[in-house]
């Protein structure tokens, strides 16, 4: 296992804050527009940004990842880091999150069809970063690029970058022998679902738990 430099504390002042600040800015765009299948493809220019900043996060996260659980890990693109995690954490690539407001089961690392490509939501990402007003085709849609900026790849980011961020705070916690294991605040949207994750507990803003006969109370530093 790789060596965990960093401590839970600086986790959350320095990934896990931005991630709240990103869910946010989601949240904010349902007010306009409802989380529904019948929504998906609404493409719009908050999308846009948003799916360009998780994009750039991604990427940061997802190598420090790949870093902490391979030492030797020298990827610089997100194939890289999907062939790191395929070897070293089995479980991560087809791992369910569930998105609280509808209920779907996501899985947003799961590829999409039978090669070992991005996912096309980072295929979105990427198209709207480099080509954006040039015809584009992501699976078997094609369309000017800065359409695929919509609501079912921006919600399958944000998925994406909370589970990376989930799994490198558990590991985190655990290096830290830590009681809770799951950052909080916690996510308003997801949460893992099945695997280990059955057994793990996810919180809010203030997480209660009785060791030793003594009722603990701890709370987070952050507000959602």
């Amino acid at each position: 296992m790789g060596d965990f430099f960093m401590l839970c504390k600086e986790f959350i002042n320095t990934y896990w804050s931005q991630y709240i600040l990103l869910e946010k800015e989601f949240v904010s765009t349902l007010h306009y527009l409802s989380l529904d299948r019948e929504n998906e493809e609404a493409f719009s220019q908050a999308y846009l940004k948003l799916l360009l900043e998780l994009g750039s996060e991604i990427d940061v996260a997802f190598k420090q990842y790949c870093r902490n659980i391979d030492p030797s890990f020298r990827g610089e693109k997100i194939t890289d880091y999907q062939a790191c995690v395929r070897v070293k954490e089995p479980d991560f690539i087809m791992q369910n999150v569930e998105e609280k407001i509808t209920g779907r089961t996501l899985m947003p690392w799961a590829k999409h069809d039978n090669s070992q490509n991005a996912p096309y939501w980072w295929k979105a990402y990427n198209k709207v970063k480099h080509n954006r007003t040039e015809g584009s085709k992501i699976d078997s849609e094609e369309k000017l690029s800065y359409k695929f900026a919509n609501q079912k790849y921006t919600l399958l980011a944000l998925a994406g970058l909370y589970q990376i961020l989930v799994y490198t705070y558990y590991k985190l916690a655990k290096n830290e022998d830590k009681r809770i294991c799951t950052p909080m605040p916690g996510s308003r949207l997801f949460e893992l679902k099945g695997g280990m994750w059955s057994s793990v507990e996810f919180f809010d803003e203030i997480a209660y738990y009785i060791e030793n006969e003594t009722l603990h109370l701890e709370s987070s530093s952050l507000h959602y």
